[in-house]
């Protein structure tokens, strides 16, 4: 079964707004991606770069999809610090999977999902507190990149 994402193979770019406070301003840059399939279309690697709070961020989302559910294993400079973030998610066209963090004593939740809005790819993640309030963490708003002529 071919992943979802494998369709969006290519060069991306756009902004992207990363709330470190939810109660305030976000903060903003520019994320170029790149979307790969993996092992004949099973799975999509989808890397990144841009900055967060002015410092290089990068990270590398690994999605795969099965009769069952949808599966994502995410790293990144900035947010999974050295640890590995494992989320699921239910098998279908769209893709939302949530997985789980320890702050201190508490685990948290985080769902990340991936959407098309027209020509867009759309990804959005959510932060859960332990008492269940979310608050929106991540979005990002990407275009196929073009090439200099």
């Amino acid at each position: 079964m071919a992943h979802p994402l494998s369709e969006l193979t290519g060069s991306w770019t756009g902004p992207a707004r990363t709330w470190l406070d939810p109660s305030g301003a976000p903060d903003e840059s520019t994320w170029r991606v790149e979307i790969e399939p993996l092992l004949d279309g099973r799975y999509t690697r989808l890397r990144y770069d841009g900055t967060c709070m002015g410092k290089p961020h990068h990270g590398e989302m690994t999605l795969g999809l099965d009769d069952h559910e949808h599966t994502m294993y995410w790293i990144d400079s900035f947010h999974t610090g050295a640890s590995a973030l494992w989320s699921t998610g239910p098998a279908g066209p769209d893709i939302a999977v949530r997985g789980s963090y320890r702050a201190g004593p508490e685990t948290w939740g985080w769902r990340t999902t991936f959407r098309r809005d027209g020509d867009l790819l759309v990804i959005e993640a959510t932060n859960i507190f332990p008492s269940g309030r979310e608050d929106h963490a991540v979005e990002v708003r990407l275009s196929r990149a073009t090439s200099a002529g």
